[in-house]
Formats: C-alpha cells, sequence, structure tokens
C-alpha cells in the first residue's frame, strides 16, 4: 500500500469529478492511504460553502467518515511548516499541508500547486495518473 498525502484541491475534486472515481476506488480499498492535513478542511469549507453551503457539510461529514487519514497539526508538523514557510516562501496553509506529509514520512503529494516544486526533493509533487500508477504497484 502507498501512502500519499492529498492537496485540498484534489479532495474537492475527489467530491465532484467523475475522472476522481478510481482514486476514491484506491483510497476505499485501501491501495492508497491518502493522508490529508486538517487544515484542508478548513480550505474545503470556503470552496464548497460559497457554491452550496448545505451539501458542503455533508461533503465533509461523507470525508471525515472515509477513508482519508485526516492529521491533527501538531507542534512538530507548525514548526516545520514556519521552517517551511521561512525557506521556500510558501504560504502557510501549503507549508502545514507539507510538513503534514514530510513529518509522517510521505513521499509523494498529490497535487496541481506550483507552490510545491521548490518541495521536490523533500516530498515530490504528483498528478492524479502518477498517484494511480503508484497504486498499482
Amino acid at each position: 500500500m502507498i501512502r500519499i498525502l492529498i492537496d485540498t484541491m484534489h479532495i474537492a475534486d475527489i467530491l465532484i469529478d467523475d475522472s476522481y472515481i478510481e482514486l476514491a476506488k484506491a483510497l476505499q480499498n485501501k491501495k492508497i492511504t491518502g493522508l490529508v492535513s486538517v487544515v484542508t478542511l478548513t480550505e474545503l469549507i470556503k470552496i464548497r460553502g460559497k457554491k452550496d453551503n448545505k451539501r458542503m457539510h455533508s461533503d465533509l461529514n461523507n470525508l471525515i467518515a472515509s477513508n482519508l487519514v485526516f492529521v491533527d497539526v501538531s507542534d512538530t508538523i507548525a514548526i516545520r511548516a514556519g521552517e517551511l514557510r521561512l525557506k521556500y516562501d510558501i504560504p502557510t496553509i501549503d507549508s502545514i499541508i507539507a510538513a503534514t506529509g514530510i513529518v509522517n514520512n510521505v513521499k509523494h503529494i498529490l497535487t496541481d500547486d506550483n507552490h510545491f516544486k521548490p518541495l521536490k526533493n523533500i516530498i515530490k509533487p504528483i498528478d492524479l495518473k502518477k498517484a494511480l500508477k503508484l497504486a498499482l504497484k
């Protein structure tokens, strides 16, 4: 089983984009362990709540009940995030997300966000196709 950190936009896409069915199946069948920073919940409320507040709450409950592993922000993660923010000038929320994976020894982050590119030697950004390929290994 492969462990992958999943960035917020991909979590949002799991909820609405049919091209994410294979990822959802891989998570459900435990071929992928999807780690998610709890700050993603904050971002999802902003993203989904603007469109449909009632549906947003339902979506959040479904995500929390899923096989995704939500990781709280510990002091270790917060300190590492601050170091990433300082060294790479990555936005704070993205620094917390990246630090979540780094502290938990995750090797890949599923993201399309360019903010993570400077971290490629610490946690490698991958796209959906690569994530699914890793799940089949």
